[in-house]
């Protein structure tokens, strides 16, 4: 071994400094630090877990500021992303100008971010699993354990952190190269990305903090997040065992030895031998070879800081245009020294951690320095903001040390050949300087005389700086991403595999990311849902929609479609209130709530609620396709002055208008009728509501939903259940009557449907062949009807057998991956979204345009063509093709239809749906319309002890719960399953799971809004 190979690194070396975090199980993490002294054995470490743990707790940070912080640092980097990408593909970066296609940069860069993350985590991952026996480990992390078995051979980890350094520094000069300005510094202060203003510009672009920023969270910070708990999974990989050799191989060149001959004179000063690692002493040919190699970085490092200087004084770099040389230079060597007492403090401060405290009092300014560090939780404060400044700086050295010749070979460095200039251009010279003379060297300072290092009087100024600038947050968005990255990773901590821990314990950071992920995911919901309203208004104002056609005017569109939005709202969200309150006494409510008293008489007399639920459907879809009707912009609709690709997603596929109503018009109603049954339906509007649906059930336009009943139940023997006595004979005719009444009505709405299809006289986008219409009509229709069929059979399955279920493993599959945690809730919420979607396509599909050259459907007059016109046919078969008789179907055959390998992948993107919070605006709007309205939970009117006969609850669950759930209610099965102690031991485990996870999750989301918005 090289003799001066040793100590290289006091606090990665003798003293392994490691930051980690230690959740204790409660929810609260604490911040250790590691102090891995080489004393003690590797069967001692194993057995404590952890070398001399010094915990560190910081004070309680409260949710909501924790929340505004990850926030904006989230919105930050996103928005440093996008300028680094918008400067990329536009090619205004030193690599664009050279003729580097910009997807080649972007594939580079994400390689050289990926590497970087390698190295930065991967140092931290091989110095803390120094004491740990790798026969712990052997088996189950196999890559690591080749990683570890090499780098801790002899002094290979001192050799390693030599080598990784140039690499880190190395990779930090080729990013700025790819992202960093251009040679012609006019050409890049005059880019302009993403249309931003002048200060913008200058602030993200010309200083380069777009680029730093991404970097030091996307490159650094995550990474070392995670390694720092996880080190066995993080360098289990390929990867790390690559960058493993590498970095040994960099050092083996000798490329950085010159930084021993500094260890070697200071070893003499302070008298302080150099210690070994179980390596023999050189023998001469070894020790020839080692100063050869010491010699010869000698003399590059002289070559590099003469080109450098040259260049500098000559104004031949890539600084800023204006500055002058002499400025250049001293820039140079301060940011130098700087880096260098960034690097060098952290080692002497670890060093005097261990050091008597009496021999620490002698010294004031030090004591001083070590009590503001290591007070509280600023340790990892400042080793976060220490990473900030070095990698700040290590950009704005390799931006002063790039070399910006001209091509004409007139300003050539010392007149050397074009290649050689072309070779000094790489900015390879300047990362031998910064890794030895600005970071190795001032190591070696730090760790010999540590006392008189943290006597210097700036060290009190950076370590301030430090943790300024991470109290900041700047950087906090590396805890969100490390957040995801275990999970998509799937990484462990250590002491999974080592102690036998619980793999998922949720953190009280992880709990306050997750808090500011959603807090953005709503405010872009939001967002989006503002700028939605503002086009369907927009477009109704400057008669832009079909209701402009029709010649109605804007004011009665805008009017008609706020009072279509308001009354589908009561009809999604008063479903599930009458189901919900079926099993609960009237007579608890009939004073405080008359009009829910009215509502629910009526709905629950009989058979009522099933015909309520009946006509509702086809209410439902009739609003959607009037609502459609009204608001639908026009060909070639443009508000706004919106770009094209923004016009054709939000006017030409009507994702404004669609957005508006499922956020307005459904979910935004479902979450507060979910808990507030009473007060939500406590109005005449749902009364009218309740009369309307019971009036269009029994006009008989449906019945042929129940001819497809009847039809099942004769098919499978199981008789259709009623709460009524028996038909008589009057009552037999009328029904039947009523049968063919709807089937010849329905049988009308195809054949005209049909017709106007293939004669290309609907709304369909223009250019779209007839047959493909009609396969684009049939192929939404069955896929309307899945969803509403899944949604019963998932239900009717959960009360089946477990050992039933597991002999159709397509259907067991299906039912855990929707009854697993909250993904019923996800599952139901992106269900609506995917509903309501097909039902805007389709109703423009069916929407019958005739324009006044052509001929009516089938020659009819104009007053019924203009009936056609309304869209009232497609909302008939929608409601009966396209929902009803799928439902009908499911509850007959709930195990084969949930066997079709379809509805797995229909599971999934409704869940990715739910996932992207494209409609998570529907729970703040739900926590102000419960605050403007004074809706109050039911518990507070009824209490939460009511009993209720458990027998009447089964009774209504197998009765109804068909129907509770199927139009994407978010509401419980049963009210009474939440109201009462004792069902919870009559009910099957699954039934009570499944139940609990669609109605908890809205009790507590709704009151994490009450807790966190003003």
């Amino acid at each position: 071994m090289d003799p001066t190979t040793t100590d290289i690194d006091s606090a990665e070396s003798n003293a392994s400094i490691n930051i980690y975090v230690n959740n204790n199980g409660g929810g609260d993490e604490s911040f250790g630090i590691e102090n891995n002294c080489s004393s003690r054995s590797g069967q001692q470490a194993a057995a404590a877990g952890r070398n001399n743990n010094i915990h560190v707790h910081g004070p309680a940070v409260s949710v909501s500021m924790s929340t505004i912080q990850y926030s904006y640092s989230l919105a930050l980097l996103l928005f440093c992303t996008a300028i680094v990408m918008s400067a990329i593909f536009t090619n205004q970066t030193k690599a664009g100008e050279d003729g580097i296609p910009p997807i080649a940069i972007f594939l580079i860069l994400c390689g050289l971010i990926s590497w970087l993350a390698m190295m930065e985590g991967g140092q931290g991952c091989l110095v803390g699993l120094q004491p740990l026996d790798k026969a712990v480990y052997a088996d189950s992390h196999p890559i690591t354990h080749q990683c570890t078995t090499l780098a801790h051979k002899g002094d290979n980890t001192v050799r390693f952190i030599v080598g990784r350094q140039f690499l880190v520094v190395l990779v930090v000069f080729i990013t700025n190269y790819l992202c960093g300005p251009s040679s012609t510094t006019t050409a890049y202060t005059s880019a302009s990305v993403l249309h931003l203003p002048a200060i913008a510009n200058e602030v993200f672009l010309n200083s380069g903090l777009a680029m730093i920023l991404f970097t030091i969270v996307m490159g650094q910070l995550t990474a070392q997040v995670n390694a720092a708990f996880c080190m066995l999974d993080f360098i289990n990989t390929r990867f790390m065992l690559l960058t493993t050799y590498i970095s040994l191989a960099v050092e083996m060149s000798g490329l950085l030895h010159s930084v021993y001959l500094v260890q070697m004179v200071f070893s003499k000063i302070t008298r302080t031998p150099i210690e070994f690692n179980g390596e023999d002493p050189l023998s001469s040919s070894r020790r020839i070879a080692f100063w050869l190699r010491v010699f010869m970085s000698l003399a590059i490092l002289a070559i590099s800081l003469a080109v450098t200087l040259k260049a500098l004084f000559n104004a031949n770099t890539a600084l800023i245009d204006g500055v002058p040389a002499f400025v250049s230079v001293i820039l140079f060597f301060a940011l130098m020294c700087f880096i260098g007492m960034m690097e060098g403090m952290q080692i002497a401060l670890f060093a005097v951690v261990r050091m008597p405290d009496h021999k620490l009092r002698n010294h004031p300014e030090v004591q001083k320095n070590c009590e503001l560090v290591f007070e509280g939780s600023n340790l990892q404060a400042f080793l976060i903001g220490r990473q900030i400044c070095v990698t700040g700086c290590m950009f704005f050295i390799a931006r002063i040390t790039t070399l910006a010749i001209n091509a004409d070979g007139n300003d050539h460095i010392f007149g050397v050949p074009t290649m050689v200039q072309a070779f000094f251009d790489t900015g390879l010279l300047g990362a031998i300087i910064t890794t030895i003379v600005g970071s190795l060297a001032w190591r070696v300072i730090g760790s010999s005389f540590p006392l008189a290092f943290l006597s210097n009087p700036l060290i009190n100024i950076i370590i301030r700086l430090c943790l300024l600038l991470e109290k900041s947050g700047i950087c906090s968005s590396s805890w969100v991403f490390a957040r995801w990255h275990k999970v998509i990773a799937g990484y462990n901590p250590d002491e999974v595999y080592l102690a036998g821990h619980e793999r998922t314990v949720t953190s009280r950071r992880d709990q306050d990311i997750d808090t500011a992920i959603s807090f953005l995911g709503n405010l872009m919901s939001l967002a989006l849902l503002g700028l939605s309203i503002a086009v369907v208004m927009c477009a109704i104002f400057t008669g832009q929609t079909k209701s402009s056609v029709y010649g109605l005017p804007s004011f009665v569109s805008c009017i008609v479609f706020w009072c279509l939005i308001i009354w589908l709202a009561m009809i999604e969200g008063g479903q599930g209130c009458l189901v919900g309150l079926q099993p609960l006494d009237k007579e608890k409510y009939a004073s405080s709530h008359p009009m829910t008293f009215r509502c629910t008489s009526l709905a629950h007399k009989g058979d009522n609620m099933e015909r309520f639920i009946v006509g509702r459907q086809f209410l439902a879809v009739l609003v959607v396709f009037v609502i459609s009707m009204c608001a639908s912009p026009v060909e070639g609709a443009n508000v706004l002055g919106l770009p094209l690709l923004a016009k054709d997603i939000f006017l030409g596929l009507g994702f404004a208008l669609t957005l508006s109503t499922i956020v307005l018009g459904q979910l935004t109603a479902q979450l507060n009728a979910a808990q507030c049954m009473l007060d939500f339906i406590n109005n005449r509007l749902m009364l009218f509501t309740t009369y309307i649906s019971l009036a269009i059930e029994k006009s008989g336009l449906l019945h042929s939903a129940y001819l497809v009943q009847v039809l099942f139940a004769k098919m499978t023997g199981i008789p259709v259940e009623t709460k009524e006595p028996p038909r008589n004979a009057f009552q037999n005719i009328l029904f039947w009557s009523r049968i063919l009444f709807s089937l010849a009505v329905l049988g009308f709405s195809f054949t005209i449907t049909l017709k106007a299809l293939f004669d290309g006289k609907t709304a369909m986008w223009e250019g779209v062949p007839p047959y493909i219409s009609v396969i684009i009509f049939f192929g939404l229709m069955c896929f309307v009807g899945l969803m509403e069929g899944m949604q019963i059979a998932l239900f009717a399955v959960a009360k089946m057998p477990e050992e039933h279920l597991a002999c159709h493993a397509v259907a067991h599959q299906n039912c855990k991956l929707t009854f697993e945690g909250s993904n019923l809730q996800a599952f139901l919420i992106g269900r609506q979204i995917c509903v309501t979607c097909c039902m805007f396509v389709i109703a423009r599909i069916t929407s019958i345009t005739i324009n006044d050259t052509e001929s009516n459907i089938f020659g009819v007059p104009d007053a019924i063509q203009e009936f056609f016109n309304t869209g009232l046919l497609g909302a008939v078969i929608t409601t009966i093709v396209g929902s009803l008789a799928w439902r009908i179907i499911a509850s007959s055959f709930p195990l084969g239809f949930l066997s079709n390998p379809l509805v797995n992948i229909i599971i999934r993107l409704c869940l990715l749906l739910e996932k992207s919070g494209i409609c998570s605006s529907s729970w703040a709007l739900a926590f102000i319309q419960k605050l403007l309205f004074k809706y109050r939970v039911d518990e507070e009117y009824i209490g939460s002890d009511n009993a209720v006969d458990v027998e009447d609850v089964h009774a209504t669950i197998n009765e109804s719960i068909e129907v509770v759930v199927r139009d994407g209610s978010l509401n419980t099965v049963d009210r009474a399953l939440t109201e009462s102690s004792v069902i919870d031991e009559s009910l099957s485990e699954d039934t009570w799971s499944m139940m609990s996870n669609m109605h908890t999750p809205v009790q507590r989301r709704m009151k994490s809004y009450e807790h966190h918005l003003p």
